[in-house]
């Protein structure tokens, strides 16, 4: 999503990352990738939780996940993986936050 991020906000889209793990190494990792977007601390897995994507893979972690929630809060697209790397590709989001675009 880093290399699409300008792309992103043309389309009035926000990027934010939630992560349940330790992000004890996370300035690393943000450093090093170069990320642009926050990362949000959820060491309780609520916020992964209440949107049904912890545990699917009986790893006790948030499942890579992809979604797109409009102004009033609907989630509008989601992309729910189906193992550790499984994601939507940039373009993928791309398209699918172009469809949503009013008029």
């Amino acid at each position: 999503m880093q290399q699409q991020y300008e792309t992103l906000g043309d389309l009035d889209a926000v990027v934010v990352a939630i992560s349940t793990d330790d992000l004890s190494g996370a300035s690393y990792v943000v450093e090093r990738l170069g990320l642009e977007f926050p990362i949000a601390y959820d060491p309780e897995a609520t916020v992964v939780s209440d949107y049904g994507v912890y545990n699917l893979l009986h790893d006790r972690l948030a499942t890579a996940s992809t979604f797109l929630i409009d102004k009033e809060g609907n989630i509008r697209w989601k992309y729910v993986g189906e193992h550790i790397d499984d994601r939507p590709s940039a373009k993928q989001v791309i398209e699918e936050l172009r469809a949503l675009q009013p008029g």
